[in-house]
């Protein structure tokens, strides 16, 4: 089974811990990349179809021709990671993913609510569930033990990561409120891409300007208040190696998303066996309550509180998710998964 891919890799494994286990052969590539010969297009990202950037009129023009002769020979899969562009929607990326929702043959979900979600808004599509994998293959389990020492934290400490990057002010300053709020003595808060963008709009900023760089004083004076022991933020994208070693530290995972459709670090939690702690939103909501892990409103910093405490106490009473739960998101079962819905995909296509 060839399926093409018309992007390229990005840092992102959750393809990579599918295909280890795939009998399909995924080929990366351009839009200008494709063959008769792929039976499949499966479309992850929209935005990565042009390297991340804000397509053009005229790209989307193209991408439509594109679209119109992969649908001659070929199903066209688009797998829904999110509702649409995370940060910076404009009118062009909203036709971008408006374009690709329109033509797919399959929509592929992550969970139950989106699949739900769209097959009202686009009934005449087959719709289908696909777990997301662990990370099985791309990290290495450090004890925690070892990974605080390694990183000079208290063993006895309460630590919580925040793994991925914080896109917002909202998250990074929800994520710092309860933090502080914990009435905790020994207790570090790890981030691994920190947002350190602060608001520093106000009058006579410009004129001010010429004489000093108020946005970078702010920045600098941001780092400084957050430093160890307390505090340990990296403030842009860790390699694999050092980003497992934060996580493996950890005792608590905290999904900070506000809106979001879906996220990677929940199973990235799972992996390490962490006590994970997420938003009632998108499929978030009903994997971690499946899983028997706290859920908040994100829009309440006490519902935040509430979830903390909770997920503090699981951790004391080492707290495990059942492996009957976390099986279905095992990388060879939803590579299985796949594999099996490509083929009986082509199947019906060829009828």
């Amino acid at each position: 089974m060839k399926v093409f891919l018309p992007f390229q890799k990005d840092g992102n494994p959750y393809l990579e811990e599918i295909a280890v286990h795939s009998s399909s052969d995924f080929i990366y590539g351009d839009l200008n990349d494709y063959s008769k010969e792929f039976e499949i297009v499966n479309i992850h990202w929209p935005e990565a179809l042009f390297g991340w950037l804000e397509p053009t009129q005229e790209d989307l023009v193209f991408l439509e021709k594109c679209i119109l002769e992969w649908k001659k020979n070929s199903v066209l899969i688009y797998t829904k990671h999110d509702f649409t562009r995370i940060k910076g929607l404009t009118p062009n990326f909203k036709k971008l993913f408006t374009l690709i929702e329109e033509n797919a043959d399959v929509f592929v979900h992550l969970g139950e609510y989106s699949r739900q979600f769209y097959e009202e808004r686009f009934p005449e599509a087959q719709h289908k569930i696909i777990y997301h994998p662990l990370y099985r293959s791309y990290f290495k389990i450090r004890s925690k033990e070892a990974a605080r020492k390694e990183l000079g934290i208290n063993q006895d400490a309460l630590v919580l990561i925040v793994p991925g990057k914080i896109r917002f002010n909202t998250e990074r300053d929800l994520i710092l409120t309860v933090f502080k709020g914990l009435k905790i003595k020994e207790k570090v808060l790890i981030a691994t891409n920190m947002r350190s963008e602060i608001r520093y709009d106000f009058p006579g900023r410009v004129r001010l300007k010429k004489f000093i760089n108020i946005r970078d004083v702010l920045v600098n004076r941001f780092k400084k208040k957050y430093q160890p022991p307390k505090y340990l933020f990296n403030y842009e994208r860790l390699n694999y190696e050092e980003f497992g070693l934060r996580v493996a530290a950890a005792d608590i995972v905290l999904v900070p998303r506000i809106d979001m459709l879906n996220s990677g670090n929940i199973f990235l939690g799972l992996t390490f066996s962490k006590v994970v702690v997420g938003p009632k939103t998108g499929n978030i909501d009903s994997q971690l309550t499946e899983l028997g892990l706290p859920v908040f409103n994100p829009y309440s910093r006490k519902s935040v509180k509430i979830a903390l405490l909770k997920a503090i106490q699981l951790k004391k009473e080492n707290f495990k998710v059942k492996s009957d739960l976390i099986n279905k998101y095992e990388p060879h079962n939803v590579a299985k998964e796949l594999d099996k819905l490509f083929q009986n995909i082509i199947r019906s296509h060829e009828a």
